[in-house]
């Protein structure tokens, strides 16, 4: 793998743009494939993960260079004080109804994860934007704001929605749609070092997909508001 793209660099966390197709990380020797394994090698030394994106996503992570911190950022994503903004593509077009807050409880089953109606963890995410997507006929962009950080939760939670991702083979998408697309595209976090509020657009990293001037500017609302709060 190449060097990693950094998005941002602090004194004891650093942001960074994950490829797709990479596991984060990988159990026993398989580990050596994963992408944590590649900024280890590549930084020199241990770092921990502060969240993860499925194999098939791409975007901003999160990384903590120190054990402290990593314990520091865990605690503010469990209390949702970190902003996660991301985008993706689906099947279908003329969607509006989506935009809003879903809720839905999640269970892990094998690989995959599927709605339940009780026994699951509570995920909930909110639509902000949803628009026809520019180059692909019968598809749409959505950009979503993820509220709880559950195993597949974007792909489970959209399938269920009767909309998955377009490509996305475990959920309901053909494989002739080509490969999903999902992105980590806003990331907003407080630094371990007490420093100001960091809000990243992914784009600055890596380019995106086109997306229709509706949904760019539900994603540049959602960046300007983060940082209006620091």
């Amino acid at each position: 793998m190449s060097e990693p793209i950094v998005a941002h660099r602090g004194r004891r966390e650093v942001a960074l743009w994950k490829p797709p197709g990479l596991s984060c990380e990988l159990p026993g020797a398989a580990r050596a494939r994963s992408w944590i394994a590649a900024i280890e090698a590549a930084f020199g030394h241990e770092v921990r993960l502060c969240h993860r994106l499925d194999r098939i996503a791409r975007g901003l992570v999160l990384v903590a260079l120190d054990r402290e911190a990593a314990a520091w950022h865990a605690e503010r994503f469990r209390a949702r004080q970190v902003l996660k903004g991301y985008l993706v593509r689906v099947r279908g077009i003329g969607l509006e109804s989506l935009v809003g807050e879903h809720r839905a409880y999640l269970r892990r089953v094998g690989r995959t994860a599927r709605v339940v109606r009780s026994g699951g963890d509570p995920a909930s995410l909110a639509v902000l934007a949803v628009a026809d997507a520019v180059d692909r006929p019968g598809e749409s962009h959505l950009l979503i704001r993820l509220e709880s950080g559950r195993f597949h939760q974007i792909r489970a939670m959209l399938a269920h929605l009767g909309h998955p991702l377009a490509g996305d083979v475990d959920y309901g998408g053909s494989a002739k749609e080509g490969p999903p697309y999902l992105e980590s595209a806003v990331l907003g976090f407080d630094p371990a070092d007490g420093g100001s509020r960091i809000t990243l657009d992914g784009e600055r990293s890596s380019p995106r997909e086109a997306i229709a001037p509706a949904v760019a500017a539900a994603l540049r609302r959602l960046v300007d508001s983060d940082r209006a709060s620091r």
